[in-house]
């Protein structure tokens, strides 16, 4: 949605993972040329070490990108300090910087799906309420709405959070849950100016991550403290934007407090917003992205745990290739959407929404092993909700 922070970094867990969404900066690519509207900002990222563990996490990190051609290194704590001037940087162990990374504008890129997709003939109905799918032989044929029943041989869930109650009308659990999350975003400050290329930060310890935004900082947390939402409680009409945050919020207490450690002239009394939005999460941190096995032209595509506006262009692509051709040429069995349906501890809503939430809690905390053979991790990152 237009609330996403947009983050775009693209070396991941595994060669497979990273190609994915390298090969999506090029979808953007294509889409910039055709709109004539920019919609990636190439600013480069930093991640950032203050313990050991961490830093081991940076050696490996480079050292998978190095083996596969990826563009990345290491930074001492001075070049940190040169290019991000604004950032207390003398805690740092270590540093390392993809120059290709950046963030995408998240309203520009959906502006340039509908326009595009209008040129093909697609049609939009805003405000139209799902209501229940209708089934025959084994396969979707209807998807009955406020507005009438439109028939179909196809129909993809992509309702985000409200994805699990789409697999619901075919009598069966997603294993996804809506949870909250909150990031500030600064004023500009001639006092500590943020240039427009400044790079993305992504912070492990503290659980942050940060970008410019119009003269000033994004900043948002990935805390251990998990918020659900009950989506089938929310008006038909509810929109993002409703979204209220308290003052006294303990989330924006504690996103404050571990933002003004890592850029100390942040503090409760800073200009800013802030910003609340609901994320979708999975069990293990991955999409559902696949073919329902049980059902005919019903397909999955949720769960992207913060990073749906960034891995859309690639997972487009990979969706088209699944409903045209019944394959596509991706790796992408570990976010198959079938993956849990052998698995008795992932079928009822309130397991489903422990497991996502523990997910969630741990989503920045755990220290990953980054090495070549590890799990890949396509999801680590940034809200994008």
């Amino acid at each position: 949605t237009g609330r996403a922070a947009g983050l775009l970094g693209q070396l991941r867990g595994t060669p497979a993972a990273t190609r994915m969404l390298m090969d999506g900066v090029k979808v953007v690519a294509q889409l910039e040329e055709r709109t004539g509207v920019e919609i990636f900002v190439q600013t480069g990222s930093l991640r950032v070490a203050e313990t050991p563990e961490r830093a081991g996490e940076i050696r490996d990190l480079v050292e998978m990108g190095r083996q596969i051609g990826f563009d990345i290194d290491h930074l001492t704590i001075d070049e940190v300090a040169q290019r991000l001037p604004y950032m207390q940087t003398d805690d740092l162990l270590d540093a390392c910087y993809c120059p290709t990374d950046g963030h995408l504008q998240p309203a520009e890129l959906v502006s340039a799906y509908l326009t595009i997709g209008r040129e093909q003939g697609v049609v939009y109905r805003s405000g139209c309420p799902v209501r229940d799918l209708e089934f025959s032989g084994g396969r979707v044929c209807g998807v009955v709405t406020d507005q009438g029943t439109i028939s179909t041989r196809v129909v993809i869930n992509a309702a985000g959070p409200w994805s699990y109650l789409v697999a619901g009308l075919a009598d069966a659990p997603l294993q996804t849950a809506a949870l909250g999350h909150v990031y500030l975003t600064t004023r500009p400050d001639d006092r500590h100016p943020v240039d427009r290329l400044s790079p993305a930060i992504r912070d492990r310890h503290l659980r942050l991550y940060s970008r410019p935004e119009s003269g000033g900082l994004i900043v948002g947390r990935y805390g251990s403290e998990v918020v659900q939402h009950d989506m089938g409680s929310l008006p038909d009409d509810f929109d993002m934007s409703g979204l209220s945050v308290r003052p006294d919020d303990l989330h924006v207490a504690l996103l404050i407090d571990a933002t003004k450690k890592r850029f100390p002239w942040i503090d409760e009394r800073t200009p800013m917003t802030i910003t609340r939005g609901i994320m979708t999460f999975t069990p293990d941190g991955k999409p559902l992205c696949g073919k329902r096995t049980d059902i005919d032209g019903l397909f999955h595509c949720s769960g992207f745990c913060g990073h749906g506006i960034v891995q859309s262009p690639v997972i487009g692509v990979i969706m088209a290739d699944l409903v045209l051709d019944g394959h596509t040429d991706y790796d992408i069995e570990a976010i198959h959407s079938d993956r849990f349906f052998e698995h008795p501890e992932l079928q009822t809503r309130p397991d489903i929404e422990a497991a996502c939430g523990q997910m969630q809690a741990a989503y920045y905390g755990r220290i990953e092993d980054g090495g070549v053979g590890s799990t890949d991790n396509t999801s680590e990152g940034e809200p994008t909700t």
